[in-house]
Parts: C-alpha cells; sequence; structure tokens
C-alpha cells in the first residue's frame, strides 16, 4: 500500500460545501483518513456530492482510485460498511458512501 502521506484527496467544493452544512467535518475527516489506512492499492481519493434523487437524498461519494484486485474476493466494502455502522450514528452514516473505482493492471 502507498504511504498515506502521499495519497491525493480531491474534494469538490460542493461536498466540502455540503459536509459543513451537515456539521460532520470531523467525521468526514476519519473516514478520510480510515480509508487510507484500509484500502489496499488506493493511489487517490475524489470526494463529490451525489445530487439528490426522487429516491435518495443528496450525500457525499468518497471515490477510491485503486488497483484492480481481479476476481478475487475483496473485502474492503463490506470492512468499510461495518466499520462505519460501529463508528458512527446512523444520521452519519446515511450521507457517505465509500466506492472503488479500479485500475486497470495497474494503469
Amino acid at each position: 500500500m502507498s504511504s498515506t502521506m502521499t495519497i491525493p484527496v480531491t474534494i469538490a467544493p460542493e461536498a466540502g460545501a455540503f459536509v459543513d452544512r451537515l456539521g460532520q467535518r470531523q467525521e468526514f475527516e476519519l473516514m478520510i483518513d480510515r480509508a487510507k489506512h484500509v484500502v489496499p492499492g488506493l493511489t487517490a481519493i475524489e470526494v463529490a456530492l451525489d445530487d439528490a434523487t426522487d429516491e435518495m437524498p443528496p450525500g457525499v461519494v468518497l471515490w477510491t482510485h485503486r488497483d484492480d484486485i481481479g476476481s478475487e474476493n475483496d473485502p474492503t466494502q463490506r470492512s468499510w460498511i461495518d466499520w462505519m455502522a460501529a463508528t458512527f450514528p446512523p444520521e452519519v452514516c446515511e450521507s457517505f458512501v465509500l466506492l472503488p473505482v479500479y485500475r486497470a493492471n495497474g494503469r
């Protein structure tokens, strides 16, 4: 895994403003730090605001750019969900999601 010091994090202004409106900046920073430590092959994190739809309220997406692990079983998503549920109350969990962006063949 890359050193957490070298993993770039890009936060879209509207996502940062949304986090601040929620009053959940500390929780958000903890999520970013956690992702840097537990996502295998992480090369970058992009944070975006996902707009509301008729079915879903707006929320923050942490796009984790990482190496493609191929057909292996990747427990990262399940582990992330378990950590979120154990760490934060539902009103925090409902506003954030971590999703992978896989790099093919290390490119």
